[in-house]
């Protein structure tokens, strides 16, 4: 009954919320960028991130690459990116965004059955482009401030609004869970899940150890990033660079 109740509540959300987005070209883009007022404790938990990742997650994802041919990654992230279609259509119908839902719906159709389950990404190969949105930038978009940045222990860097939106994503639609009822299944999952998008990441790690801040680079480029993901790739310009 959870799963139906998770329905529901993702339909009145739509019905009440489609069409409130708030976002317009005008904006001034530099308000999605969240304040540090926990910056101590937020290096605290980037050293031992950190700690953790040189012992454990970071060795883990070069002896994946190392072993798993190239080709089977790329098939892993596409499987994993098309359980997240759902999520992506519901956030872009409660943008008010319909034509993107679609996009969303056709791929996810599309990927779980010619592309066998996602492993093939058939929809990219007839141009048509992923529409990413969660939560967060839902809630971006109906005009809810980013709150402070937030430095968490094991997840890495992020901020109030966006952790919220995370949970809110995953008490909704977990996809991991819709594919086994099995808990030992669901933890394997999770952890290729994880070891995959680490592997994804080595290629940073240069870049990010040759900063003299490593910890306020990685703030910046989350909140570009984020900030180009709320507008769908395209932020209102300033003046000067933000």
């Amino acid at each position: 009954m959870k799963r139906e109740y998770r329905c529901l509540f993702a339909c009145v959300f739509i019905v009440m919320m489609a069409g409130c987005s708030t976002l317009k070209v005008s904006d001034d883009p530099t308000r999605q960028i969240a304040k540090d007022p926990f910056q101590n404790l937020n290096r605290s938990i980037y050293a031992f991130n950190n700690g953790v990742d040189s012992a454990v997650l970071r060795p883990v994802a070069k002896a994946y690459t190392q072993i798993v041919p190239k080709s089977a990654q790329n098939g892993v992230g596409r499987f994993f990116a098309n359980l997240a279609e759902p999520l992506n259509a519901l956030n872009n119908l409660l943008q008010g965004k319909f034509d993107r839902a679609l996009v969303s719906t056709y791929r996810f159709t599309v990927n779980s059955t010619l592309g066998i389950f996602g492993f093939m990404d058939v929809a990219k190969s007839l141009d048509v482009e992923p529409a990413k949105e969660d939560f967060g930038q839902t809630l971006a978009s109906w005009g809810v401030p980013p709150g402070p940045y937030l430095m968490l222990p094991f997840w890495g860097p992020s901020n109030l609004r966006d952790f919220s939106g995370n949970l809110i994503d995953a008490s909704i639609f977990y996809p991991i869970n819709q594919v086994t009822d099995s808990s030992n299944s669901r933890l394997a999952l999770f952890a290729v899940d994880k070891i995959e998008i680490r592997a994804q990441l080595l290629g940073t790690d240069t870049l990010i150890n040759k900063q003299l801040d490593p910890y306020g680079f990685i703030k910046q480029a989350l909140e570009q990033n984020r900030t180009n993901a709320i507008y769908d790739g395209h932020p209102p310009e300033l003046e000067e660079d933000f």
